[in-house]
Parts: C-alpha cells; structure tokens; sequence
C-alpha cells in the first residue's frame, strides 16, 4: 500500500508537471499567435487607410475601434506635408479594453506631383503682350511675340522680347533690364538695355546696342551708330548688339496636361453639363465633366482633385472655388476643352500659403480665358490662345499664346510660383514609401 501510495504521487507530481508544461506550450503558442494576429490587423489598418486616402483624395483622417476579425484596430494620420503623411496604425487582440497583446507600426505614404516652375510673373507666346493703361506687373516679363505698352503701363521686373522681331515698344516703363532687338517709342528703362537699335528711350543705366538714336543712357554705352543722344558715363564704339533672347518654351507641356486629364477621368465621368448657384455648395474630384461647368451666385466648389471640363467653365457672381485644406501648400488644376470665364468677384481660396488653384485651357479661341476680377491664389494658363485680363483685375500668374491686359489690371509675382508642386501626375495616387515601414511595439 504504501509503495501504491508512493508510486501515486511520484505519478501524479510527473502528471502534473507535464501538464504545466503543456499549459505553458499552450499559453506561448497562443500568444505567439495573437501576437502575429494583432500584427496582420495593423497591417490591414495600413492598407486601409492608404485605400481611404486614394478615395477621399487625402481627406482621410484615421479612426478608432474598428472591429476586424479577432480584434481591433485603430489608425491616426499625420502631414509631414501635402504630399508625404506618416500613418499610425495599432492592433489590439481580444479587445481595446482589455488587450491580450497589442501592435503597433508606422509607415509614410507619398503621393506623385508634377512640378511646375513659373520663372516670369508673365510668359508669353508668339501673339504677344497688350498692355493698357496704367496696367501693372510686378514682376518680370518674357515674350516670344513684342511687348505693346501704353501711358502708365509699368513692368517692375526684366523684360524680354525674344527673337529678330523681338520689340518692346509705346511707352512702357521697365524697372529692370529690357532685352529685345529693338526697343523703341517713350520706353523708359531703369536698369541696361541690351539689343541691337533703341530710339526715343530712356535707359538709367547703361545701353548694348548696335544703333542708338534720340535717347538719354544715364551710364555707360556701347554703341557702332549714334544720334541725337545724351550719354553720362563712358562711349565703347563700334559694338555689334547684343545677341536677340532665345525663345523658350511655356512651362507645361502636353504630356502633363494628358497626365491631369487622365487622373481626372480616374475619378469618374459626370455626364452633360455642372452647375451650382444661389450659394449652393459641393466637393468634387477628381472628375471629368463632359458638358460645361458653370459657378454662380455664391455657389462654393470645393476641390479634391483635378478637374477636366470638356466644355466651358463659367464662374461669376462671387462663386467660390476653393481647396480642400488637406493639400496644404500643394496645388491643384482645372482643365478645360472651351473657353474660361471668370468675372463678378469670383473668389479662389488656397489651402496653405504656397498653394495655387491653375485653371488651364487648350482653346485656340482669341478669348481663350476671360478674368475681369480679383483672383489672389489663381494661376491663368491658355497656351494656345488669349488671355484677356480686365476691369481692374488682379491674379498672381498669366501665361498664354497672347496676353492682353486692360486699364489698371495687376498681376502681382509671387516667388513660390518658381516652384508649385501640383498634387497629381502619373499615377495621382498615395503610395506607402519603401523602407518607412517599421515596428513600434
């Protein structure tokens, strides 16, 4: 009995520490594979949130106690910048309240952006610059055709008039440097002149010219014919002329233009025409338009993403157009197939101090782009045609085939424009970066 009784307990003691080790076993195996569960769920937290991202066009923001499979999740977002964000993301397994392990990792995400660099507050094709009266830019000129000033038209800046037709001419006042192979007709110039002939001007500094005629250079001049002009500094003579500005592409080309229709398309078709008035309010993009989009009477268009209007676009009448503030300093497009109209104190709001709303048209029609208001964070572009700036308007940026601005219109340089970061390009989408990707606990 009493070796029965010893040989129990030695059997029973083995038992039960098998036992113990077994539960131990168990324990760690279910750990481990909670542990691997809870990582899988903030893995599939990532992988949510960058899909909410590319559908909401970055307005996702993250969320908390979402329930997937064993566990729960919970994501937070942060911008680094308007186009890198770090995503945050914990998996708890059983619950939030009580985990029995819990995960945490962390990976930013980026999304693609075309840079565009606006170099000159106007640029201008072979049709030209018009300036009328009193008109101002601050800022500096470039032009493929000549620059047409009028009584009070001042260019604070440089200017250019590239090729051997390149003229500036009528009365315009340039603070800068003026380079063309003529510059003729009561041009005032702060700064040098360079080109072949100059008459009837006014150079502050010194002139490079081949010919000078009927002109005051208050510096230095260079010079191989002269007449009837007053000269303060030293004469350097024969000189040939200075070489004619080159002329140089607008900043966009078609491929990025292709590239913003085709994100706008990504974000489906409204077919026919889109309209808000009487202070009537929507978000959209990105979207392609097939008929025209017209803003009205207070109505405010808030922006996700690129917009393509096969039509025209027509906004008037204090409409607003207005970035979603998750761009930050990013900026975003408006393309159209018709003509622009933008009149009656329109209003265009970015989303950070660097942001810039472009509204751009492919039109070939000599009123390619209409503005005739104020319009601080707008950028006109309409590389085939006419931009008509009027009735004291005042924006940031024009380029276009041919510019004309009419009495006491402003376009006032800004130099974040030599380098605006569109949200979009190939792709258009947020991507998580490789090598982010990291274990917090």
């Amino acid at each position: 009995m009493i070796l029965s009784i010893i040989f129990l307990v030695v059997v029973m003691t083995l038992v039960s520490a098998l036992l113990s080790y077994v539960f131990l076993n168990v324990r760690a195996t279910r750990i481990a594979v909670a542990k691997e569960q809870a990582l899988q769920l903030a893995e599939a937290a990532i992988d949510k949130a960058v899909w909410q991202l590319n559908q909401t066009a970055g307005g996702y923001t993250g969320e908390t106690g979402t329930i997937l499979g064993a566990g729960v999740f919970d994501t937070s977002i942060s911008n680094l910048s308007s186009s890198l964000r770090e995503i945050t993301a914990t998996g708890y397994i059983p619950n939030k309240a009580a985990p029995q392990v819990t995960k945490q990792i962390k990976v930013r995400v980026s999304i693609d952006t075309t840079n565009v660099s606006f170099n000159y507050g106007v640029q201008v094709g072979q049709g030209g610059l018009v300036m009328s009266n009193n008109s101002l830019i601050n800022g500096s000129v470039y032009s493929d055709g000549t620059i047409d000033g009028a009584a009070g038209a001042h260019i604070t800046g440089d200017a250019y008039s590239s090729g051997a037709t390149g003229r500036i001419f009528d009365r315009v006042q340039i603070d800068g440097n003026a380079h063309a192979n003529q510059i003729d007709t009561n041009v005032a110039v702060g700064a040098n002149a360079y080109g072949y002939a100059m008459d009837n001007v006014t150079v502050g500094a010194s002139a490079f010219m081949y010919s000078v005629s009927n002109c005051t250079v208050g510096g230095n001049a260079s010079y191989t014919t002269k007449t009837s002009c007053t000269i303060s500094g030293s004469q350097n003579t024969p000189y040939p002329g200075e070489p004619n500005p080159q002329s140089i592409p607008l900043p966009i080309s078609n491929q990025e233009i292709t590239d913003w229709e085709n994100q706008a398309t990504s974000g489906g078709t409204i077919i026919g025409d889109y309209a808000l008035s009487n202070f009537a309010q929507a978000t959209i993009g990105p979207k392609k338009i097939t008929g025209n989009l017209t803003l009205s009477n207070g109505a405010e268009l808030t922006l996700t993403g690129p917009i393509w209007v096969n039509g025209k676009i027509s906004v008037s009448n204090n409409a607003i157009i207005t970035l979603s503030p998750s761009y930050g300093n990013g900026s975003e497009v408006i393309v159209a197939d018709g003509i622009i109209d933008v009149s009656n104190d329109a209003i265009f709001q970015k989303a950070g101090p660097s942001s810039y709303i472009m509204m751009l048209t492919t039109s070939f029609s000599g009123s390619a782009f209409s503005i005739a208001n104020n319009a601080d964070a707008l950028i006109a572009y309409a590389a085939n045609g006419t931009v008509a700036v009027a009735n004291n308007a005042q924006l940031r940026e024009v380029t276009g085939w041919q510019i004309s601005l009419s009495n006491n219109s402003i376009i006032t340089y800004e130099t974040g424009l030599a380098s605006v970061n569109f949200t979009g390009g190939p792709g258009g989408s947020w991507k998580i970066e490789r090598g982010t990707w990291r274990e917090i606990n």
